[in-house]
């Protein structure tokens, strides 16, 4: 009798193991892919920077562009 363990002799804890292993890997690529590092950072630099450049050739006031650069945070 193998009261439980699989011809490795360490049973069960083994398919535990491996199914922790591929959950956190699963995990792990759904957050990068939705948390990808500096996407937010380029967009947000990106839209000050089309409001600079919107700014330097006149197409904005000062007032404009100040309230535009409060609404970006």
């Amino acid at each position: 009798m193998m009261y439980g363990y699989d011809f490795n002799g360490i049973g069960g804890w083994s398919m535990v193991a491996a199914m922790v292993i591929v959950a956190v890997v699963v995990l792990g690529s759904v957050w990068l892919i939705t948390h990808r590092p500096g996407a937010a950072m380029s967009a947000h630099s990106s839209a000050e920077d089309t409001l600079r450049d919107r700014y330097a050739r006149g197409e904005l006031t000062g007032e404009q562009f100040d309230e535009a650069k409060k609404r970006l945070g």
